[in-house]
């Protein structure tokens, strides 16, 4: 890379500048040359490449991408059932916690107060209904905000805490680059202390945008009664982004395509007739509506003058559409992160095979939705909240047990055979039996365990021996050697049953 006059012009009075600044040049060359990406030519001409932290990117755009994506739920069917499609996946029946090691106090509080609505600030949902508030919130506006609301031991709550779920309009997008005097910072409405933990939110008491908003300033919240709930995607990111936000100008050209082909189709039904009267002497055709255009009636059929010159306009085809239509689809789909037979109830020609492919692929999703955002970042915090409160209370003793979450079970595509498959995996040791049960959604094995106890007593005690007892039937259906000799024996009683 040879020097230029300004790079000599500097290595007279800074040689470590300039060269510092052949080797960037170089460099850059070098990228540009082997990275068609990074290149500038006719390819890349109006590609905007912009550069900037995620906050500097996400907070310019953050209002009308939720605005956007607002709108787009209210009034597309395929972008409510993507959302839909979403929640019900992540949260299916609910998260269950049980506490570990186990507490019987602690899990009394908790279920009294969590499957009642008694932990919703509004007292419209259970616990489990409000993960799918915040879930549904994260997808379509990008984040949730739920904040603790302390109660009163006179309130009569179960536990004297209530959550309170907010749109994430609440928090100040005006409160940023703000340096405070401890050597924290505001960046979009969430302050930072000193080393960079969450020390408050900047929250409004009203939305911004209700009819009855009081024109008040946002106050601090201590981060501590607040859980922020949102994917991040990159590094230091500190709001969320609407889930739509890649599939958000392809949703809508879809849509004016959609309206476009829906006119064509109208045409298309319609027989269109243009009528030559050079005279003008004689009758409309039809009903006149207006001086220069007549109707005609779907289905007439019409006398007209011999002077009457009439011609038939042939309506323009529509071909092509269903392709293109599931073509765009299955990239909107891919988009918003779900199946395209999820997102548009399609599941036409359709094998097993890929049925199945298509479910082990997008389970993955699922967990990391959960796992990875929803459990750590609303769940716990709940949790933690309540015990806390529960303590304070006298309803739970000694130090806050952790809690264990148990999900819904991913849907099985062929039960008989992925059935067979976990029975494998417990006889050969692969999995324990406890791991099988939670992987079917059963958030306490014990209880379940404890549960088969019973009712298989209960079928001992009336000598009821059924096709599904592992401990007297073979899995073809035949008694076992034990079972068989006292099969006659319990034949004999009144309640007995052989099935």
């Amino acid at each position: 890379m040879p020097a230029t006059w300004l790079d000599r012009s500097i290595a007279m009075v800074a040689p470590r500048w300039a060269l510092s600044r052949i080797r960037a040049r170089a460099v850059a060359e070098v990228l540009a040359r082997h990275y068609d990406a990074a290149s500038s030519g006719r390819r890349t001409e109006g590609w905007r490449r912009a550069s900037g932290d995620a906050n500097a990117v996400i907070g310019p755009a953050l209002g009308r991408l939720r605005d956007a994506s607002e709108d787009l739920v209210r009034n597309n069917p395929y972008a409510e059932a993507a959302v839909r499609t979403i929640v019900n996946e992540a949260i299916g029946w609910g998260l269950v916690a049980k506490p570990a090691p186990a507490d019987p106090r602690a899990a009394t509080a908790w279920r009294a107060w969590a499957e009642t609505t008694a932990c919703d600030a509004d007292g419209r949902h259970d616990f489990y209904g409000l993960q799918k508030l915040v879930m549904r919130t994260v997808v379509v506006r990008g984040e949730a905000i739920v904040r603790l609301r302390v109660r009163r031991p006179e309130d009569g709550l179960p536990i004297p805490v209530q959550l309170q779920v907010l749109d994430p309009d609440y928090l100040d997008l005006g409160k940023d680059g703000i340096a405070l005097p401890n050597g924290g910072r505001i960046v979009q409405g969430v302050e930072f202390d000193p080393i960079g933990r969450r020390a408050g939110y900047w929250l409004f008491k009203d939305h911004p945008g209700a009819s009855l908003a009081s024109l008040t300033p946002s106050a601090r919240i201590p981060a501590e009664f607040v859980a922020h709930v949102f994917r991040q995607q990159r590094p230091g990111q500190v709001r969320g982004v609407p889930w739509a936000a890649p599939v958000l100008l392809r949703h809508r050209d879809f849509d004016d395509l959609e309206d476009a082909q829906l006119m064509k189709q109208k045409v298309a039904a319609c027989l269109a007739v243009i009528k030559s009267d050079p005279a003008g002497s004689l009758d409309p055709i039809g009903e006149p509506r207006d001086p220069n255009v007549d109707m005609l009636e779907p289905g007439a059929i019409l006398n007209v003058a011999p002077d009457s010159n009439i011609q038939v306009v042939s309506p323009p085809r529509v071909d092509g559409y269903a392709e293109y239509s599931e073509t765009v689809l299955r990239a909107i789909a891919a988009g918003w992160g779900v199946t395209f037979e999820d997102m548009t109830g399609s599941y036409r020609e359709l094998p097993f095979s890929a049925a199945r492919m298509s479910r082990v692929q997008h389970w993955p999703n699922v967990e990391d939705w959960r796992w990875r955002m929803l459990i750590p970042q609303f769940c716990d915090v709940a949790w933690a909240w309540a015990m806390q409160a529960a303590i304070i209370a006298g309803q739970v003793r000694g130090a806050a047990p952790a809690a264990v979450w148990t999900g819904a079970p991913a849907p099985m595509v062929d039960p008989a055979a992925e059935g067979l498959a976990i029975q494998r995996n417990i006889r050969t040791g692969i999995q324990t039996l406890y791991d099988a049960l939670r992987e079917r959604g059963i958030s306490d094995p014990v209880d379940h365990l404890r549960e088969m106890a019973e009712a298989n007593g209960l079928l001992d005690r009336y000598g009821i021996v059924l096709d599904s007892d592992p401990r007297k039937m073979t899995q073809a259906g035949q008694l076992q050697g034990a079972a068989s000799s006292a099969a006659p024996a319990a034949a004999s009683g009144r309640f007995s049953n052989v099935a």
